[in-house]
């Protein structure tokens, strides 16, 4: 009896012959023409040879049991590795078809047999309703949440794709082991962040078209359109349509409205004619790779560090600057080349770029820290009002810093009429009653928004599930003095409430204020019996960050796939697929390493800390940021 081929038993009796043309039974002698199929083989065992047949069978299932166990579980995580390695990636699922590549895995293991591309994309979508069963849960109980949703257009592949991801904070401001998929970013512990989704617009991109495909993403999570608080977007006005028709708040991500004031600042005439010889050169370099190796050799040679002026994406915020800003480091490479003598700058220009990034780099530096996730909405006054600060304190002769003055102010006031904004300002006690952060605003009146919100938001508990039925309601038809008495009675009493959590809030920030870079989340969580009214709105208006950058994120990485010749006939739902891949395999990730340091943490626990003052014991935000390319003080 020979060696088991392709898994069958058949082949324990008989053997190909003639090129495979035929097959042999080694008991009898009996030839059959081989079609690829062992029907005529087993038909033949089971007349002729039945107890051969059954002796084997079972001597197979006896030896191989153990073995057939392990080789399930190895075949399990392989093939989810597999699946890992394609959702984040660019190679095609008919990759699993090469004929090396199969060679590659039977030389690992002759008995794995590798997943073809119909099973690849049934796996996908089976993975695809765990993630949406896994995040279902975790967004069960949310109470409000904060959406961020943007658009990306194909301009040759005749495609309109709409991303969703929503922002929640729970009620117990508890742990979570949640992350995307990229791994520079490091989520807060405090907040959530779930990708629900990527979809193809069907039509135009209108408000309502919008709206018709963000609710059927929720709902396909269960979540109630009503708990959509607000969005934060770009300036996109179908967006900005679809916020209000839905009387929900906006606010404009801040890393946009910054870089919308450095693109003004960039067309001013004397700085748009330097910096249009910097983009000469940075074309150069993309063009020419020759010229391009050069020009990195010589950087080496003179220990310059940073990233050659190379053209950035024309979606980048702050491109002009961060490629003004890689032309000076590196002109000592420019000016030691002789290719390179054309791109050097006169005296005058060199005054203009030098004047232009000393007067934009607190901007880019805001930029940078508005795309980190581990920000939050109630950052983007104050940085508003260090920018504000800053541009005022200079030179307003030039025309650079009269521009950037005006542009900001007049952003700054904008914010400055934003209520989701300022309440989320009032609810970070690391700015609450802080002076100069508020230009023309009195906290007076955001403490009036707070009350009105506390009360047209008031939390309802249901009733004791065990207990027996209230009676019934006495019937008052009439609208009677004493009727109306006893109401004004009853609504007074949750408003009297709220004023006093907010004159104790007061107080207790005034006596003693968080450090700028402690998480405003740790604040409430320790004080929410203190402050139940106004823990509960800090739950609402604080799980939003700064900006969009996320969906930003992902739309690089759709272009990657839909622009790519090898991926560029995916379909909507393969992507949406592959995208909610990659963050189910982050979860598993992350959950295991967190459970690793966690259990490594146990044993290293102890009481010296207990007693001390809870300011002291806010952590600052661990992320692992990517790295920042903001210019060194000038």
């Amino acid at each position: 009896m020979g060696k088991l081929d392709d898994g069958s038993p058949v082949w324990i009796f008989f053997e190909k012959i003639n090129g495979d043309k035929e097959v042999k039974c080694r008991k009898c002698g009996k030839t059959y023409k081989y079609c690829l199929n062992t029907s005529v083989m087993i038909t033949h065992l089971r007349s002729d040879h039945p107890d051969d047949l059954r002796k084997a069978e079972n001597e197979r299932k006896g030896k191989n049991g153990a073995k057939n166990e392990k080789n399930s579980r190895y075949d399990n995580d392989a093939n989810s590795n597999l699946i890992m390695a394609l959702s984040t990636s660019n190679v095609p699922f008919r990759f699993v078809k090469n004929e090396y590549f199969k060679k590659f895995c039977l030389l690992l293991n002759p008995d794995h047999i590798v997943m073809s591309p119909d099973a690849i994309r049934r796996k996908l979508a089976e993975n695809s309703n765990k993630y949406i069963l896994e995040i279902s849960k975790k967004v069960g109980d949310l109470e409000k949440c904060f959406i961020a949703c943007d658009g990306w257009d194909g301009r040759y592949e005749n495609v309109s794709l709409y991303a969703l991801f929503v922002y929640f904070v729970d009620k117990d401001f508890c742990k979570q082991k949640l992350v995307w998929f990229d791994k520079e970013v490091t989520w807060n512990k405090n907040r959530n962040l779930q990708f629900l989704g990527i979809q193809k617009l069907d039509g135009k991109s209108t408000a309502e078209n919008i709206g018709n495909l963000i609710s059927k993403l929720i709902r396909l999570y269960g979540i109630d359109f009503c708990k959509i608080m607000g969005g934060i977007t770009d300036a996109a006005s179908n967006l900005k349509s679809f916020l209000n028709r839905n009387d929900l708040y906006h606010i404009h991500c801040a890393a946009h409205s910054i870089s919308l004031i450095l693109e003004e600042a960039s067309a001013i005439p004397k700085v748009a004619q330097v910096l249009a010889k910097v983009n000469r050169l940075a074309a150069h370099l993309s063009r020419s790779k020759t010229d391009r190796k050069k020009f990195r050799d010589r950087s080496a040679a003179l220990k310059t560090k940073g990233r050659i002026p190379l053209p950035f994406s024309v979606t980048r915020w702050a491109g002009c600057v961060m490629l003004a800003v890689a032309y000076l480091e590196h002109y000592q490479s420019i000016s030691a080349l002789d290719a390179f003598q054309q791109f050097l700058l006169d005296d005058n220009e060199k005054k203009v770029l030098n004047h232009f990034i000393e007067m934009t780099t607190p901007f880019l530096e805001a930029i940078h820290n508005a795309e980190s996730d581990a920000t939050y909405c109630s950052e983007i006054v104050p940085q508003y009002a260090s920018l504000y600060e800053f541009v005022s304190g200079q030179n307003q002769k030039t025309r650079l810093v009269k521009l950037l003055t005006s542009e900001t102010l007049k952003r700054y006031s904008k914010y400055l009429t934003n209520d989701v904004a300022l309440l989320a300002v009032y609810c970070d006690p690391r700015f609450a009653y802080l002076d100069g952060v508020l230009k023309t605003v009195d906290w007076e009146d955001i403490e009036r928004n707070a009350v009105n919100y506390c009360e047209s938001s008031r939390e309802v508990r249901p009733a004791d599930a065990t207990g027996t039925e209230p009676p019934a309601k006495k019937s008052n038809n009439q609208n009677t003095f004493f009727s109306r008495f006893l109401e004004s009675k009853r609504q007074s009493q949750p408003t009297e409430s709220v004023r006093t959590e907010i004159v104790n809030y007061e107080a207790i920030i005034m006596a003693g204020r968080p450090s700028p870079s402690s998480c405003p989340l740790l604040f409430w969580k320790s004080n929410g019996a203190r402050f139940p009214q106004l823990s509960r709105l800090a739950r609402h208006v604080l799980c939003s960050p700064q900006s969009s950058a996320q969906v930003e994120r992902l739309f690089s990485r759709c272009g990657e796939l839909v622009s790519s010749s090898r991926r560029n006939r995916l379909f909507t739902k393969t992507m949406n697929d592959l995208l909610l891949n990659a963050s189910l395999g982050a979860l598993k990730k992350l959950s295991e390493e967190v459970r690793d340091k966690e259990e490594s943490e146990s044993d290293e626990d102890s009481d010296d800390d207990i007693g001390e003052d809870v300011y002291s014991m806010w952590p600052r935000n661990a992320t692992n940021r990517r790295s920042s390319s903001a210019p060194p003080s000038l």
